[in-house]
């Protein structure tokens, strides 16, 4: 087992375990073996002991025995007891889910509160993998999930992930270790359970080199998704302003397209989340969109498409009468036969009308269904102008319509009526928008 924890070190980069490591420590055979192996070898070594208190007595029992243990090795220990049944209840997530949220904070905060200390050391083996691997497969997991456990995950190493459960017994009886045995391993309603001691023994007798070969699946797909996520990442380069430009979406295979929405939407998009944003990519009609996870919308536009807070597509219509001077509407300022002075703001449009054109009080609303303009001898309506201006959907909700009795008067910069608008007109109306 020796000769497989120094391969793995040597291949993933793990000599800092040898300089200061927390090793998480239930008393199980597992973890027994990694800090036996650890002890005479870690310059600074902590043990870390998670009460759980699922388990009553024994539980106590457990936590009693690493005690003796770490004092028998000369390591230093810290046992933490958490409600793992209260928070599971609190949180509304499984205890095994809790259990794992709560072991990693403890052992993060360990390490940010302590530099001599430069990883957190799990005792995840070549059965762990096996069973990892064989559990996202059942659950219709993709290429990351198949990838298994990680031998690094970030400050997390995992020296004995080439071993398998069978060298680590080996190895506790030869070097006369002691171990206890979580009676809920045994249970085999958990669904890791039920795998670890009903499907995999099926799937070692129809191949021995089973756990080996789901290590070696791990590795040829580790660097294939390391091959597609750096094509994403030029990609992602490319999406300026978590915009991803038409070309780039319609002409980018599935594979690299895929990890290139995750990383621009900055969510955790799981698979239909990832295939509804394919499928309207796919069938490219500006304006379209569709809501995905976390109030998240993605949508397109005529040239880029982008993830945006639903809450953001959804902003309320403003409506106010326009006098002379200055109107503050929303996070606007809309200025009638003045400029503005206030400091906060800056001027986006402006339009120059004749007041005899104007029939009765202006007001300023936002865009709604069916609004026309007669623009160069040409009723259009407002939806197609903006469309053919290319302005993105989310933009056209906040621009300000100017109108009088007889309807929309202007959009200012964009658009005026026939006969009002006029370069020499004597009533000029400039829109500022507040700064962010």
């Amino acid at each position: 087992m020796e000769k497989k924890i120094n391969e793995a070190v040597c291949r993933y980069g793990m000599e800092k375990i040898l300089e200061g490591a927390v090793v998480g420590f239930s008393g199980g055979a597992d973890s027994s073996a990694v800090l036996h192996y650890l002890k005479d070898r870690c310059k600074n070594l902590l043990a870390v002991h998670i009460n759980h208190m699922i388990r009553g007595d024994e539980a106590l029992a457990d936590e009693e025995h690493c005690r003796r243990i770490c004092e028998k090795y000369g390591v230093e220990l810290l046992v933490v007891r958490i409600d793992i049944p209260a928070l599971s209840k609190e949180r509304k997530k499984g205890l095994e889910e809790t259990a794992r949220e709560e072991r990693y904070r403890v052992f993060y905060e360990i390490l940010e509160k302590n530099p001599k200390y430069k990883c957190i050391v799990t005792a995840h083996n070549a059965n762990d993998n096996g069973e990892t691997v064989v559990f996202n497969l059942v659950r219709g997991s993709g290429a990351n999930g198949l990838l298994g456990i990680k031998p690094v995950l970030g400050d997390v190493f995992r020296p004995l992930i080439y071993a398998t459960r069978e060298d680590i017994i080996k190895y506790c009886l030869d070097n006369n270790i002691e171990y206890v045995t979580d009676s809920t391993n045994s249970d085999t309603d958990y669904t890791r359970n039920n795998i670890r001691h009903n499907i995999l023994p099926k799937l070692l007798d129809m191949n021995p080199n089973f756990l080996d070969s789901c290590t070696r699946l791990g590795e040829i797909l580790k660097q294939d998704e390391e091959y597609i996520c750096k094509e994403a990442a030029k990609l992602f380069a490319l999406s300026a302003d978590g915009k991803i430009p038409r070309k780039i979406a319609e002409d980018t295979h599935r594979a690299p397209l895929s990890r290139l929405l995750k990383m621009v939407s900055g969510e955790n998009l799981d698979y239909g989340s990832v295939m509804s944003c394919i499928s309207l990519i796919e069938r490219w009609q500006a304006g379209k969109m569709v809501n995905i996870i976390n109030g998240v919308t993605f949508k397109l536009e005529h040239d880029y498409c982008c993830f945006l807070k639903t809450k953001e597509i959804l902003k309320k219509s403003f409506y106010a009468p326009l006098k002379n001077g200055v109107n503050i509407v929303e996070n606007m300022a809309v200025c009638v036969g003045c400029d503005l002075t206030e400091d906060g703001y800056e001027l986006k449009s402006e339009v120059c009308l004749n007041r005899e054109k104007i029939n009765g009080a202006l007001l300023v609303r936002s865009k709604e269904d069916g609004d026309t303009v007669k623009s160069g001898g040409v009723t259009k309506k407002l939806k197609r102008i903006f469309a053919d201006m290319h302005i993105p959907s989310q933009e056209r909700s906040t621009l300000p319509v100017i109108c009088d009795r007889d309807g929309v008067l202007a959009v200012p910069g964009i658009v005026a009526r026939d006969g009002a608008f006029n370069r020499r007109g004597d009533l000029k109306i400039k829109v500022y928008k507040k700064m962010k």
